[in-house]
């Protein structure tokens, strides 16, 4: 195993750019990440705002007992969506975790020393 401090920084990039997150990752990262930055914000609140509200329309209609019917409706979509948003979330998170095993493995490092080096040259 080499020494992962002797890696320059052209090294690195070369792995790095040889493996650049796709437009999938990119767009779930951006939006719906914990480091997400205010302006990116919009998406991911208004996603909130129409999940909550699904849940409020089924909760009241089931207490109003409306027909199921009408239940069914809220409770499909909100389902649906809640599921959507899982699946590309995860889906998104696991791209990137295979992206980074096969620049570690370029660079043949251990995932501590990656997030060093990513560190020390990506900040």
């Amino acid at each position: 195993m080499n020494d992962f401090q002797e890696i320059t920084e052209r090294q690195f990039d070369s792995a790095y750019n040889a493996h650049l997150p796709k437009k999938w990752i990119s767009f779930a990262f951006k939006y719906f990440s914990k480091k997400t930055v205010d302006k990116n914000l919009t998406l991911g609140k208004n996603l909130s705002y129409v999940l909550i509200g699904l849940f409020f329309l089924g909760l009241f209609s089931t207490i109003l007992k409306l027909p199921h019917a009408i239940i069914g409706v809220f409770t499909i979509t909100l389902s649906i969506s809640l599921v959507g948003l899982v699946l590309y979330i995860l889906s998104a998170g696991t791209l990137n975790r295979i992206r980074i095993k096969k620049i570690r493995k370029i660079l043949d490092v251990t995932e501590a020393e990656y997030e060093y080096l990513v560190d020390k040259f990506k900040k």
